[in-house]
């Protein structure tokens, strides 16, 4: 089993329909690929942050995928390698988009940190905050 997270910038501001509509041609095509994760978009900067998890050849085969897509820019792999198990078994695309308070809540003194960084770069700088982040969202997303 292996997993990459990755970040991206999206090329254009999406409206809500079409992040519906992102989401859920991600989750049919996850699903006949038996790919698991989690996608995670961030309105203000346009960032995408996602989680794959499957085989390693299928992975970076459908990453290879998006970093073509002309949706995505500055398409950027933060961590990548083996896992023992899925974090997000049963879900072929978890999907959350974040606000200013649920960044602050999630990320110590994220108000002055955003001054000069966005959430995207946080991540880059430092890959335990974006997996430490998705396994935080995966909980309350089971919980509500």
């Amino acid at each position: 089993m292996y997993e990459l997270l990755y970040t991206s910038v999206s090329s254009s501001e999406l409206s809500h329909a079409e992040l519906i509509e992102l989401l859920e041609e991600a989750r049919l095509k996850n699903k006949a690929l038996n790919i698991t994760g989690m996608l995670i978009y961030e309105n203000e900067n346009r960032d995408f942050i996602q989680l794959l998890e499957g085989s390693e050849v299928t992975v970076k085969e459908l990453y290879q995928t998006i970093r073509e897509d002309q949706r995505h820019t500055s398409v950027d792999v933060f961590y990548e390698g083996n896992i023992d198990k899925r974090a997000f078994l049963g879900w072929s695309m978890a999907f959350k988009m974040l606000d200013d308070n649920e960044k602050n809540q999630l990320i110590p003194d994220y108000e002055q940190l955003r001054k000069k960084h966005s959430l995207r770069n946080l991540i880059i700088e430092n890959a335990n905050i974006g997996k430490e982040l998705f396994l935080y969202l995966r909980n309350q997303l089971r919980i509500n």
